[in-house]
């Protein structure tokens, strides 16, 4: 592709880095002053028990959070790996840029996977969207190298990458396809396909993909039934237009034109474009193909199309930085302030509330939640001695992943799964082991799960309490004394 030198001043320049670091910073000050939502609570716990697969995702997240938590297991640990990552990966991404086409390019590329509100998130929360970003952002960076630049010298770092990718999310199979398909699509790129280090950089990634193909050929392929039943949800029309509204608003209007209509721009004029841009047109088109289809059909979660929006950055920079700079320099600026105001706004609401949201609709409200585990459960713990060596049970992996993280009790709390899909807790705490032993069980809300109560012969409420956010009360749980569990193959004899 052709090269345009288009030199930022170095006004520019310092503006670049003075955003780059605030957002640093910003992000150390979230995670050292706020709770772990729930789901980070979950994924600290594959840490604790390291295997090569889980249920519900890839293991690359655990061995990040086991790595980061060697010297002490607390919010800030847990989360320090995902701010550090990132900033690393726009580090990456300015470099490739400014090397492989300008300065301009660089920044772009930089700022649009740092100041945007969904790349942010994985910033701060720490998931294996984490490591599906980080992995899949640099088999797509050195594909490019290997495609463009040095077949030999980049193929097979480019295989481990995607492997690491695949192996934090199975996901990134959407981006593969386009990578593996390029060279056959582009007639320039088909000696590529005669050099050997092509096919054995898929082999790579397989090759590091395949301990978790293992675990689950051990495991009665767990994660592939439980995500075959996640991904077949019904949706409608309501969640459709829920699901790309809302990544409209959390990508920012531009980047969202990118990723998802500008591929199909694309394929009317192919024959015309650089090798460049067809690369990142076919990486980014066919998991939005997936994702578009899919989503007519089934309930999707905001997240789970994130494939789509990496080659969708390269889109961005790519095709606004060169000869269109002069005429299109504004729609990057207007993205840029756009995706700041709306990080700013979340951090602000979740410091101090100034939006006067409730419940479910303030998602600020998510580091809070839980924040009475802290102060009246763990003061009931104190104050009642007996109950130190029972172990806590909930019917959700929410509750007790969260109460291992900051109580800490010497039995871990465990998630029983009656009527529930199964989790990590499932194979680690077997049930046939929990039966006929006295437990504490806490529940959400004032009431004891009504599809738990035949499952213990008896159950004695001990005390309510709240989690409030100034002075609002946000959430309600009880905890209650149970006795003799029965267990779930009771319930299939009889």
């Amino acid at each position: 592709m052709k090269r345009f030198f288009i030199q930022p001043n170095n006004k520019i320049y310092s503006f670049f880095i003075i955003i780059s670091l605030s957002l640093v910073f910003l992000r150390l000050l979230f995670i050292s002053g706020t709770m772990l939502i729930d789901d980070e609570a979950y994924y600290a716990m594959y840490a604790r028990h390291l295997e090569w697969g889980y249920i519900d995702h890839g293991p690359v997240v655990g061995f990040i959070i086991k790595i980061f938590t060697f010297f002490g297991e607390n919010a800030f640990t847990i989360r320090i790996g995902a701010t550090l990552m990132m900033a690393f990966l726009a580090t990456i991404l300015y470099r490739f840029g400014k090397t492989h086409f300008n300065k301009t390019t660089g920044m772009v590329l930089s700022l649009g996977i740092s100041a945007n509100m969904l790349f942010h998130t994985n910033s701060i929360v720490i998931t294996p969207d984490l490591p599906l970003t980080f992995f899949t952002v640099l088999a797509i960076v050195y594909y490019y190298k290997a495609y463009c630049v040095d077949a030999d010298k980049y193929l097979i770092p480019a295989g481990i990458f995607l492997g690491l990718a695949m192996l934090s999310k199975v996901s990134a199979l959407f981006p593969a396809m386009g990578i593996a398909l390029f060279p056959f699509l582009v007639k320039e790129k088909r000696y590529i396909l005669r050099n050997i280090n092509f096919y054995g950089s898929f082999i790579t990634a397989f090759l590091v993909f395949l301990p978790f193909i293992i675990w689950n050929l051990q495991n009665d392929l767990a994660f592939f039934r439980y995500q075959g039943s996640h991904i077949s949800r019904a949706g409608n029309i309501e969640n459709f237009a829920e699901l790309w509204g809302s990544l409209f608003i959390l990508l920012g209007p531009v980047y969202f034109f990118y990723a998802t209509v500008q591929p199909y721009i694309n394929l009317s004029k192919w024959k015309n474009l650089p090798a460049p841009i067809q690369y990142f047109t076919v990486i980014t088109i066919i998991p939005m193909t997936y994702f578009l289809v899919h989503s007519f059909f089934s309930r999707l979660e905001a997240n789970w199309p994130a494939p789509v929006f990496f080659g969708g950055l390269f889109l961005m920079a790519i095709t606004n930085v060169g000869e269109r700079w002069e005429k299109r320099r504004g729609q990057l600026l207007f993205q840029l302030i756009f995706s700041l105001v709306l990080i700013l706004t979340v951090t602000i609401q979740t410091f101090n509330k100034f939006i006067p949201l409730k419940g479910k609709n303030d998602i600020t409200n998510r580091y809070f939640i839980y924040n009475s585990f802290k102060s009246e459960l763990k003061e009931f713990l104190n104050e009642n001695p007996i109950f130190k060596d029972y172990r806590i049970l909930a019917n959700n992996f929410q509750i007790p992943s969260m109460i291992n993280v900051y109580l800490k009790p010497d039995k871990e709390a465990v998630c029983l799964s009656i009527g529930y899909h199964e989790t990590l807790y499932s194979f680690i705490y077997k049930d046939q082991d929990l039966i006929g032993k006295n437990y504490l069980f806490i529940s959400n809300g004032k009431k004891f799960p009504k599809k738990c109560e035949n499952y213990f012969k008896e159950i004695t409420l001990l005390k309510q309490f709240s989690s409030r956010r100034n002075e609002e009360k946000i959430k309600n749980y009880s905890i209650w004394l149970v006795k003799g569990y029965k267990g779930k193959s009771y319930f299939k004899k009889v």
